[in-house]
């Protein structure tokens, strides 16, 4: 549901551009004042979100797409290399270098996740201390140089030190970035942008086998480099530029921008498009915000679903070692194949971002994505592993469902959206559960000692699947019912 549902908007703001006044787009009714849309008009509508704004508008639009989507997505892209390209080190020889044995592979990415899970919360305090334009890309240089660090470990506890460091600092990234598009972008424009700053980490995922197979067959024992020590090297390497461009790109939020790249009444353009969505400029964090936080239910019926989601999903980082078990491909199929899975999710993923926002609903999309994803975790359950092809189809139907945690995150900011701060504070704390429960769960649902058939970790799998799809039932029904605590409209 379209946070303007939740609203009374402002009318129509009419704000002066280049000396001209215009009138913006009324959100409420999708129109802008004085005119009527055709259907011709709302079909473009729902293909892309600009083609009926007024031109000024789309301009507008157009530009903070080309500055601030251009940054996320590049960002969000160096950060997943970087969180795919262990699994891909690990069945390209790091495993054997480094002599790693029984669950050493499953404690690696809990120090990660454990550190993510950590840095997640103070992360997003920060961010009502620090502009967001200084802060985020000053930690993805920091954990950048820590990236290209791993290539020179020697051992497992070098690189369980250095993936809790880099997982603390890269827990900026996802609520941040979506904390971020939250400032800028409306109902009706906020799920396709949040979904398309999501397949950026789907394509990184996708470039890391592609990038792991050249660097095998090209660079293995370069310069005394392994093909994963380069991996690393060059993950880093690409993440330098991506900072540099932050320091520019963010413009931090409409009220208080210091871009170089916003213009006076561009800023009044921005302004006024939240303030017709009752979207609250930032304000300064108090002990009554977060009383009204933890004692409102979105913190606690967002968090479950979505940990539930990600411990569901978590299933498709077994995909390589499955490939690696059977016997039947060579070290670059093994890191090639799962791209399918990725390509697979950007697919789902705009799916559900065009009809969510086209239907002003995010919770029929997130239901799709889990028939999808449960589909093949059921499959799984059953382990045809005589029927090699119906295998590696289950495998990629649980890459499908990927896309539903931008969706739960742009609801948050839609139900939340009269508080900067609640926004920030709820997202810290759902992505904090959320990563607290991967550190251990893993452990204990995919121990590596029975892979690939790790017959508890499918069922859990689906079940994660189940209680995700209850939740987002129960936030549909308080959503109706009630106001959160904070709400103008709150009775």
């Amino acid at each position: 549901m379209s946070e303007s549902q939740d609203h009374k908007p402002s009318p129509a703001a009419n704000v002066k551009v280049d000396g001209e006044s215009i009138d913006l787009e009324d959100e409420a009714h999708g129109t802008v004042v004085g005119t009527k849309h055709s259907t011709k008009q709302k079909i473009l509508r729902v293909i892309w979100d600009t083609f009926d704004k007024s031109p000024e508008e789309r301009r507008f639009v157009t530009k903070v797409d080309l500055w601030i989507m251009t940054y996320v997505c590049l960002a969000y892209f160096v950060k997943y290399l970087d969180q795919t390209n262990v699994v891909n080190a690990y069945v390209t020889g790091m495993k054997e270098d480094l002599n790693m044995k029984g669950n050493e592979y499953n404690m690696l990415l809990t120090m990660f996740t454990i550190g993510y899970t950590l840095g997640n919360l103070p992360s997003q305090l920060m961010m009502t201390k620090i502009r967001p334009s200084i802060w985020l890309p000053t930690l993805e240089l920091i954990w950048g140089s820590l990236v290209m660090c791993m290539a020179a470990a020697k051992n497992i506890e070098t690189l369980y030190a250095l993936r809790f460091l880099i997982g603390f600092l890269e827990a900026s990234a996802y609520p941040g970035f979506l904390s971020l598009l939250g400032n800028w972008y409306t109902p009706q424009e906020l799920g396709k942008r949040s979904c398309i700053f999501i397949c950026s980490a789907y394509v990184a995922q996708m470039f890391s086998g592609y990038l792991q197979a050249g660097l095998y067959a090209g660079m293995d024992g370069k310069h005394g480099l392994k093909a994963w020590q380069w991996l690393f090297i060059f993950d880093g390497i690409i993440g330098i530029p991506v900072c540099i461009l932050g320091y520019f790109a963010i413009p931090d939020s409409p009220t208080n921008s210091k871009a170089l790249w916003l213009k006076p009444e561009e800023k009044a353009i921005g302004i006024s498009r939240m303030e017709r969505v009752g979207r609250k400029a930032p304000a300064k964090l108090t002990w009554k915000t977060i009383k009204d936080v933890f004692t409102s239910w979105p913190v606690y019926l967002f968090s479950v679903p979505f940990a539930s989601q990600l411990l569901a999903i978590r299933i498709y980082n077994y995909f390589n070692i499955y490939l690696k078990d059977t016997g039947r491909y060579t070290v670059e199929q093994v890191n090639v194949i799962p791209t399918a899975g990725y390509a697979f999710q950007v697919v789902t993923t705009l799916i559900m971002a065009w009809v969510s926002d086209g239907i002003g609903k995010r919770a029929p999309s997130i239901f799709f994505g889990i028939a999808i994803g449960i589909t093949g975790t059921i499959i799984l359950c059953f382990y045809p592993e005589n029927n090699h092809s119906l295998m590696l189809a289950a495998w990629i139907l649980t890459f499908g469902q990927s896309g539903a945690s931008a969706l739960i995150l742009t609801w948050i900011n839609e139900i939340l959206t009269f508080s900067t701060e609640q926004r920030l504070v709820v997202f810290g704390v759902v992505e904090t559960f959320g990563f607290a429960m991967n550190a251990w769960v893993i452990l204990y649902t995919y121990p590596s000692g029975e892979a690939p058939r790790f017959k508890i970790g499918y069922q859990m799998a689906t079940m994660f699947f189940a209680v995700e799809a209850i939740f987002i039932a129960a936030i549909v029904f308080c959503e109706k019912k009630w106001k959160p605590k904070g709400h103008p409209d709150r009775v």
